[in-house]
């Protein structure tokens, strides 16, 4: 098969986005490919729930009382709207942490009202803006529970990374992987996209206590994982708990989903040239295609499967579509 996202300008083809996906069935076998299964990517923060695993297994979240959208917001790429600062800054708090003790870098908020926000009011951004600040404050909050040192906890040889790395592996069930830095300064993974698919069918299937609570906190607070206008969010309310999607930085993306029959499967998806809008296309057309989305969800999902490209003006100027091909 063949996964390609089209961008038409007016009715001409102007661009196209190759993307790879595999989905895995309940026994780990392949249900659907395009492109090469065993194709190796950075998962990056497609990872997320899965260091927030590890952060639940700390003793964290009893240590400090964390509650389950604040766990949400350890597997979160948000958006820096003011609700999820609150928490990240609840996070902290509870650990008896400060925002200076965030390693992850600053940039200015995804959502775009609340980047105007912040410049309205004469602020600045700081760590607790940056999209990765959840995750980096669920892990400074492991170290504080495991009474471990907060000094470079991103360093892949500190014990909380090495706790993630060694749940990573189990839940991937690949011994040897390579890793290399995020952009956000954590330590990121490199695997073949069939065993990313494999991780996120272990997490929609809760597979131990911490995936479990991961899968609830995700389900139960879609708003927290990423906000306003994101696909991820979107999606999760759509599938009004029966599935969890995490994006990744580069247009990796892992899905998990409880399919009508009871069968759940993991689907994990690499749009090769990094496009965000490929990337959410591309996961409506693989779910379509293997028929476990109704059209009443996917209508609810159009904005992202079909999405219309406009000018500054608002005026509809193109279209995005993904094709299923069949090989030549």
């Amino acid at each position: 098969m063949k996964l390609i996202t089209k961008f038409y300008r007016g009715t001409i083809l102007e661009s196209f986005h190759v993307g790879y996906a595999v989905v895995v069935d309940e026994k780990g076998e392949t249900l659907f490919s395009a492109g090469d299964p065993d194709y190796p990517v950075f998962i990056r923060s497609a990872a997320a729930p899965f260091q927030a695993a590890a952060v639940v297994e700390s003793g964290a979240v009893e240590k400090f009382k964390l509650n389950e959208e604040e766990i949400a917001m350890i597997c979160s790429s948000h958006n820096a709207e003011s609700y999820h600062v609150d928490l990240v800054a609840n996070i902290l708090k509870k650990a008896d942490l400060k925002i200076e003790d965030l390693l992850c870098g600053t940039h200015s908020p995804l959502d775009k009202i609340s980047y105007e926000q912040l410049i309205l009011q004469g602020r600045r951004a700081t760590a607790i803006h940056n999209n990765c600040s959840g995750k980096h404050a669920g892990m400074l909050a492991a170290a504080k529970a495991l009474g471990l040192s907060t000094e470079n906890y991103i360093g892949a040889n500190h014990p909380v990374q090495q706790k993630i790395l060694e749940k990573i592996k189990m839940y991937s069930e690949r011994e040897k992987i390579p890793t290399a830095v995020d952009i956000c300064n954590a330590p990121t993974y490199f695997m073949p996209l069939k065993n990313l698919a494999l991780m996120y069918r272990k997490l929609v299937d809760g597979v131990d206590e911490s995936m479990r609570k991961v899968y609830h906190a995700m389900t139960g607070h879609p708003k927290q994982i990423a906000g306003r206008g994101r696909f991820d969010t979107d999606f999760i309310i759509a599938l009004g708990g029966k599935a969890v999607a995490k994006i990744g930085s580069d247009g990796v993306r892992g899905v998990g989903l409880r399919t009508e029959n009871g069968r759940n499967i993991g689907v994990a998806i690499k749009v090769l040239s990094g496009n965000w809008d490929a990337i959410n296309s591309m996961t409506l057309a693989v779910l379509k295609y293997v028929k476990v989305l109704d059209e009443e969800t996917l209508k609810k999902l159009e904005v992202y499967s079909n999405p219309v490209i406009k000018s500054y003006t608002e005026a509809e100027i193109g279209k995005i579509s993904t094709e299923i091909l069949l090989e030549d």
